[in-house]
C-alpha cells in the first residue's frame, strides 16, 4: 500500500507526569498493531548550576548536576512488564540524562534505536510555561527524523469523518 507506514522499532518517551499510563498504553497499541520493538525511554533534565564563589572574571565555572533522588527503574519495570503480557515479544528500557531531553531523544537515542516512530505525551502547560521552561514533546516534534506520535495528558480526542 503506498503511503502507508509500517513501524518495526517504536519508542515511548516517558516521565513522571500524569499521563505515563495513557502515553504507554497508546503505545502497546501501535507495537501490537505493527508487531513492532519497543524501546522505553526516560531522560531526566541535568541540572546546570554555577558556582559564583569559584569565578573567573565575568564567568563562573558550570557544574552540571544528574538529579539522582529519583529514577524510573520501578516504573519502567513495571510498564516492560505489562508490554511483554500484552504480546509485545522485544521491550528494551532506555534511561539517560541531557539537558535537553527531546533533542537527546530525536537527534541521539530515536536514531542510535533505529527509531521510525516516537511516541510521547504532551502535558496542558500554559504558553507562558513552554516559553521559560521549553517543551520536551516540541523539541521532539521540531527535531525528529521518524514519525511522532502526541498524546495528551487530559483526553484521548477521536475525530470522526463527517459525511
Amino acid at each position: 500500500m503506498e503511503g502507508f507506514s509500517v513501524y518495526k522499532n517504536i519508542l515511548v518517551a516517558l516521565d513522571y507526569g500524569p499521563c505515563t499510563k495513557l502515553v504507554s498504553e497508546q503505545a502497546f497499541k501501535y507495537a501490537l498493531a505493527f508487531k513492532a520493538n519497543l524501546t522505553l525511554c526516560h531522560v531526566k533534565k541535568n541540572k546546570i548550576v554555577y558556582n559564583s564563589m569559584i569565578s573567573v572574571g565575568m564567568l563562573s565555572t558550570p557544574h552540571i548536576i544528574g538529579d539522582h533522588s529519583y529514577s524510573m527503574d520501578e516504573e519502567l519495570t513495571h510498564i516492560k512488564k505489562d508490554a511483554i503480557d500484552a504480546g509485545i515479544k522485544d521491550v528494551e528500557i532506555v534511561q539517560t540524562y541531557s539537558s535537553s531531553p527531546g533533542v537527546a531523544i530525536a537527534d541521539v537515542i530515536a536514531p542510535g534505536y533505529d527509531v521510525d516512530l516516537i511516541i510521547c505525551g504532551r502535558s496542558d502547560k500554559s504558553h507562558l510555561n513552554r516559553l521559560l521552561l521549553g517543551s520536551v514533546s516540541s523539541n521532539i516534534i521540531n527535531y525528529a527524523k521518524c514519525d511522532v506520535v502526541l498524546v495528551r495528558n487530559s483526553r484521548v480526542e477521536t475525530v470522526e469523518a463527517t459525511t
